[in-house]
């Protein structure tokens, strides 16, 4: 009870200093976070829970305007992901510590990501900076449709175990597969199998990847999906890169995207009209 009066308190304090409006919103943010904290369940048709998760990703991207931090929003993006993880667990998968052969391909990153983890990554020593930017001068002239032909490891990989696991971004959180040999097969490129990934994974994958873009557009913020390996390259080189990105300097103009919008289909334009409508 203790730390549920203690909440509250913060609440109420949060809300007087806010104006009417603002106030509401804080409210409607804040009972969207409960709502999806429980994660998005791949298995429901229900559009409740990924409509919570859009409305709250916007708020939280608005909020992070303000503060000049990207950290809230991505750690509750994060931490709603395992939740969805927790609900799938019984999911037979081949991953496990150690089996990175799709650390080598493709990696798509939102913008607050490559932000958030190259803020992690300054607390470390050069080192990490310096293989980012030797592993983007190996991939960067490869697109979307031509870079599974040149397998190259992820720079953050260390004993092929990743060195930011608990901070991976949300691809590589949803990533798995029902069958190690192949993937090690495909994502080395000795073969051009179909690596046979879980439904549920996918169709998780796909929810976050729509709730995260929508939040993005409704803060104003661009929504587009980079190669990880530029996209953190650039945060790492850009001085003051999180503030500029969040005054509306989009550092990440010219970074290679994912040919996909994914707001431009049919689903996504629904959950985005149904959880924003009458908001813009």
């Amino acid at each position: 009870m203790g730390g549920q009066a203690k909440f509250r308190r913060e609440e109420i304090a949060e809300l007087k200093r806010r104006s009417p409006e603002d106030a509401a919103r804080w409210r409607q943010m804040q009972e969207d976070k409960r709502v999806a904290a429980s994660g998005i369940d791949p298995e429901s048709c229900d559009p409740r829970l990924p409509v919570a998760m859009a409305r709250a990703m916007g708020a939280l991207f608005i909020e992070a305007k303000r503060s000049g931090n990207v950290d809230p929003p991505v750690t509750f993006l994060y931490e709603t992901i395992n939740a969805t993880l927790r609900r799938i667990s019984d999911v037979p998968v081949a991953c496990k510590k150690g089996c990175s052969h799709c650390c080598h391909t493709w990696v798509s990153v939102a913008a607050p990501e490559a932000l958030f983890i190259a803020k992690i990554l300054k607390q470390r020593n050069s080192a990490v900076a310096e293989r980012v930017r030797l592993t983007h001068e190996q991939t960067k002239e490869y697109g979307f449709d031509t870079r599974d032909a040149h397998p190259q490891p992820c720079p953050l990989l260390e004993d092929d175990a990743c060195s930011i696991y608990d901070a991976r971004p949300k691809v590589c959180r949803l990533a798995a597969s029902a069958d190690a040999d192949i993937c090690a097969r495909t994502y080395h490129n000795i073969t051009n199998e179909d690596v046979p990934t879980p439904m549920m994974h996918l169709v998780g994958r796909a929810a976050y990847g729509i709730t995260v873009a929508a939040g993005l557009r409704h803060a104003g913020l661009p929504h587009h999906a980079y190669e990880f390996n530029a996209a953190l390259h650039r945060a790492l080189a850009t001085d003051l890169a999180q503030q500029r990105w969040l005054a509306g300097e989009d550092i990440f103009a010219d970074i290679r995207r994912d040919p996909e919008d994914v707001l431009e289909h049919e689903q996504a334009q629904y959950l985005y009209e149904h959880a924003f409508q009458n908001a813009e």
